[in-house]
């Protein structure tokens, strides 16, 4: 998409000029011609990329419910047997800030397919800026009520404002959204760092405290300090995390369709995976060990090594999602259909808002202390065991859902609000390219 229009266009014999200014602001003020992607144009890889994700966010998630022992890095409690230490070190090095930069370049890809599309079915770049922050201000809307209500530590309502700021980006050319991917990462690496070693400095040693209102014992209690701590809760997100600089490379990788037709770019996405898990692993063993109590550092050192964790993580989120395209790719090759494993994680994908606050909510019921509470009774290897029912419940969800023909109830509403009563219409392919078959993410889908 360049930066700007094409060259205006010779009149035509009895054609008033004024007439191309009232086209003009006409397309401007057309209502968005897509409702949103159908079935028949979905991609595989980038829904069972968001249906694993979900796994991975609700293993990270479930350790900071276990109330019997100190938190220590990240999500995780001290101590424990071999067996809970062990949880610990792979939790740490393989998931933790692993999941949110993949759910981050996921919802980056969605948005730019979004706006892709709209602009192949005749919508202006303006109106496509518009529906995207649309989409951001209610993703916002979404995250606020998940925080207050449910789990402290939501990540919609940052992504929902990383679409405000930056989803200008994605309605300009490459040049533009490349600058953006590396200012956006040079800040992000920095930030994240700074803020890491600040946390860690200053870190309290109330245990509590340390972990808020999800060790609440008094839920009407923990929802006047969450209503306190909303305007600060997206900030230290998107400044402790490079989110924008993975929701940008996501748009990027739309734009370049790696994960629409990973076959043509099995190359890339198996160095991407190799080179960026390989970071991601290594950058992460450091906090492992301090996590697992192998190596006990200072606060400085902690500081350090949770601020590399972050950013490897980074990688990581981006060789995660590179895997999947290559499985598709795979399977695509030998010819065969997607098998009941991946029709499964490709179902949760397609409905991954409403999986995913389905999913914190029912960690939240099984385990804070305000509801079923057995976070008081467990320790890490419990956590994972807890993380992995529920998301296996939530795939049952989501399975009954894709049988009966349904759509997720909460992404269901959010494209009603989004799209309202605009006219539909099909969406071309841009000239020269295939039709996009990619499924949009959370909060997301075009």
């Amino acid at each position: 998409m360049p930066d700007r229009e094409g060259p205006a266009r010779p009149a035509r014999a009895g054609h008033h000029p004024s007439e191309d200014s009232m086209a003009t602001r006409r397309t401007e003020n057309t209502p968005v011609r897509r409702r949103g992607v159908t079935a028949a144009e979905r991609s595989p890889a980038p829904d069972i990329a968001r249906g694993f994700m979900l796994l991975l966010i609700a293993l990270a998630h479930a350790p900071m419910y276990v109330t019997g022992s100190d938190p220590g890095p990240v999500t995780h409690p001290q101590g424990g047997d071999a067996l809970d230490r062990t949880v610990t070190f792979l939790g740490l090095d393989l998931v933790d800030n692993r999941a949110y930069p993949m759910f981050a370049a996921l919802f980056g890809y969605g948005m730019a397919m979004l706006v892709m599309r709209q602009r192949a079915a005749g919508t202006s770049a303006k109106a496509s800026g518009r529906l995207l922050r649309k989409r951001g201000l209610f993703l916002v809307l979404f995250g606020f009520a998940h925080f207050v209500f449910v789990f402290p530590a939501d990540i919609l309502a940052p992504y929902g404002v990383a679409a405000l700021l930056f989803g200008w980006l994605l309605t300009r050319g490459d040049r533009a959204l490349g600058k953006g991917v590396v200012i956006s990462a040079a800040v992000g690496a920095v930030t994240a760092v700074l803020l890491s070693v600040a946390v860690a400095v200053e870190q309290t040693e109330d245990a509590a405290a340390v972990r808020g209102t999800v060790w609440a014992d008094d839920y009407v209690s923990a929802l006047g300090e969450r209503l306190a701590q909303v305007p600060f809760a997206s900030l230290h997100i998107l400044l402790g995390w490079p989110i924008p600089a993975a929701i940008l490379v996501g748009a990027w990788a739309a734009r370049k369709r790696y994960l629409d037709d990973p076959g043509a770019h099995r190359a890339l996405l198996r160095r991407v995976a190799v080179w960026g898990g390989t970071v991601s692993v290594l950058g992460g063993v450091p906090l492992a060990l301090v996590g697992a109590g192998t190596w006990r550092a200072g606060d400085l050192a902690t500081g350090l090594v949770t601020g590399l964790h972050v950013v490897t993580g980074f990688c990581g989120g981006l060789a995660y999602a590179a895997v999947f395209g290559l499985l598709v790719a795979r399977t695509r090759d030998r010819g065969l259909e997607p098998g009941p494993v991946s029709r499964a994680l490709a179902a949760v994908g397609r409905r991954s808002l409403t999986c995913y606050l389905l999913q914190s909510a029912l960690l939240a019921l099984v385990l804070a202390r305000v509801a079923f509470g057995l976070g008081d009774h467990i320790h890490a290897t419990g956590a994972a065991a807890v993380a992995v029912g529920v998301w296996l419940t939530v795939v049952a969800v989501a399975v009954a859902l894709e049988r009966a023909g349904r759509q997720g109830p909460l992404d269901a509403l959010m494209r009603r609000l989004v799209y309202g009563g605009g006219r539909t219409a099909p969406a071309p392919a841009p000239a020269g390219e295939p039709v996009s078959r990619s499924a949009p993410g959370t909060g997301a889908a075009s």
